[in-house]
């Protein structure tokens, strides 16, 4: 059974499903052409993380490390390493706060801004070109749903002080949602537990 149908098995559910569907997804175009992308992160030295938060700083402004921390789901502490691995290599500025001087503000510098545009624009190609595979009806059905969601999700409202306010609700919902739908383990007698 496929990672997709244990998922869809499990949990049934509309948002489940598209998750599953866009992980494989996912998965079929970084086995295809994910060199690239790894070539400019690897070129820049970041992982993953460092990344990601280039994104966030890029897309939200200038955060708290406390913040950062909280959208990479990260502690404070392994997150204030990593920024400093980003102040280090000119990606990113700290500041102080211009309300509270104790805390720090972290911006994005012009070097992560076009890193962070390299990187985007290095995954749209590998996207493409895995997506070349399908056929142009696909294509063009797929670009118009696809568009159509990107336009949701930019328009959705988010609270930048709780990011993972609603990932933890969704995730709460569906663990609920596959307990109500998986069948309870079969308790084991003490004699099989020995």
């Amino acid at each position: 059974m496929s990672p997709r149908e244990r998922t869809a098995a499990s949990a049934a559910t509309p948002l489940t499903e598209v998750g599953a569907l866009v992980g494989d997804l996912m998965g079929l175009v970084h086995r295809r052409s994910a060199g690239g992308t790894l070539a400019l992160m690897n070129e820049a030295g970041l992982t993953m993380a460092q990344m990601v938060a280039l994104y966030v700083l890029d897309y939200t402004g200038a955060q708290s490390v406390t913040a950062i921390a909280s959208f990479l789901n990260l502690s404070p502490a392994a997150t204030s390493h990593l920024v400093d691995r980003l102040v280090g290599a000119g990606f990113v500025g700290r500041t102080e706060d211009q309300t509270d001087r104790r805390q720090k503000r972290v911006a994005i510098r012009p070097a992560g801004r076009t890193l962070a545009a390299r990187v985007h624009q290095e995954r749209a190609r590998e996207f493409a070109s895995a997506l070349s595979l399908v056929t142009p009806e696909l294509q063009r059905q797929f670009a118009r749903i696809l568009g159509r969601v990107v336009e949701q999700l930019r328009g959705a409202r988010e609270d930048c002080a709780e990011p993972e306010r609603l990932t933890t609700r969704w995730m709460r919902q569906n663990v609920q949602a596959a307990a109500r739908t998986t069948p309870a383990p079969k308790r084991r007698s003490k004699r099989e537990v020995e």
